[in-house]
C-alpha cells in the first residue's frame, strides 16, 4: 500500500475499530484514537448484529438439548461475554452516580469507583431478570429478530449522546468519541431499516421510536447529574434502550 493509500485507509470509517471499542473480541487493528474511533462510530449499530447475531446463534444451538429458560440465560451469557459486559457495567455506574444525593463532583467520582452500591446492584439485577423472563416465550427466530433489534438501536443511541452532550470529563470515553452529525444520521438510517426488518414494520417501527425518545430524555438527566456524557452513560443508556426494545416487540407481536 502506498503512502497516500494509506492515509486515505486511516481516513475511512473502520469497522474494526468499532468491533474493538464494543466488544472484547480480539480484532487488532491498533490504538483507538479519538479521530479512528470517532469516525468508525458509523458502525457502532452494526455491532449489534454482530452481537445480536451471537445470541441469536447460542439460543439457537442451546435450544436443542436444553428448555427455553436455560437456553435463554446461555443467550444473554454468551452476548455479555462478547462484550466484556460493557453496557451492564457502565449501567451499574450510572445507577450509582445518578442515584446518590451528592454533588456532581462526587458522582464523577463514583462513575470510576469499581465497587457496586445498592443502586447499581439494583440496576443489574433487573438488567439480568428481565430480558430472562421476557425473552423466554419467543421461539428461536422471534429471539432473534428481538436480539437483532435490541443490540442494533442500543448502540446506536451512543452516536446522538455524543452529539448533544460535552464531554464530563477531559478523558475517557466520553472525550474520546464523537460522533458528527453526518455520521449519526447515516447510522440512523440503517438502523431504522433494520429494526423495521428484522422487528417487522410495526412492531419495529414502535422499537425504534422508543429508542429514539429514551435517547432524547437521557440527555438532560445526563446534563443535569453529570454535566455530560461518560463512557459509563453510553453503556447505561444502550443497555436500557436494549432492554426497552424488547419490551416493545413482545408487547407488538402478543
Amino acid at each position: 500500500m502506498t503512502p497516500l493509500a494509506a492515509r486515505e485507509a486511516s481516513r475511512a470509517p473502520s469497522p474494526r475499530a468499532a468491533v474493538a471499542f464494543l466488544t472484547r473480541l480480539p480484532v487488532g487493528g491498533g490504538a483507538l484514537t479519538a479521530r479512528r474511533l470517532s469516525r468508525a462510530a458509523l458502525w457502532f449499530p452494526a455491532v449489534g448484529l454482530l452481537v445480536g447475531g451471537v445470541a441469536g446463534g447460542v439460543r439457537a444451538l442451546a435450544g436443542t438439548v436444553l428448555d427455553p429458560g436455560p437456553s435463554t440465560a446461555l443467550a444473554l451469557l454468551a452476548a455479555m461475554l462478547v462484550t466484556g459486559a460493557l453496557h451492564e457495567d457502565g449501567l451499574a455506574d450510572a445507577a450509582d452516580a445518578i442515584g446518590a444525593h451528592v454533588p456532581r463532583e462526587r458522582r464523577l467520582e463514583i462513575l470510576r469507583d469499581s465497587r457496586v452500591g445498592t443502586y447499581g446492584a439494583l440496576a443489574l439485577v433487573f438488567a439480568v431478570v428481565f430480558p430472562l423472563v421476557v425473552l423466554t416465550p419467543l421461539d428461536d427466530g422471534d429471539f432473534l429478530r428481538a436480539a437483532l433489534v435490541g443490540h442494533v438501536v442500543g448502540r446506536w443511541s451512543i452516536l446522538p449522546q455524543s452529539l448533544l452532550l460535552a464531554s464530563a470529563r477531559p478523558d475517557g470515553a466520553g472525550a474520546l468519541m464523537r460522533a458528527s452529525a453526518a455520521t449519526t444520521a447515516v447510522a440512523g438510517a440503517y438502523t431504522a431499516a433494520i429494526a423495521l426488518v428484522a422487528g417487522r414494520p410495526a412492531a419495529g417501527a414502535v422499537a425504534l421510536g422508543l429508542g429514539a425518545l429514551l435517547t432524547l430524555a437521557a440527555v438532560p438527566v445526563f446534563r443535569r447529574t453529570l454535566g455530560g456524557a461518560t463512557g459509563d452513560t453510553f453503556g447505561a443508556l444502550t443497555k436500557v434502550i436494549e432492554l426497552g426494545c424488547y419490551a416493545a416487540l413482545v408487547a407488538m407481536w402478543a
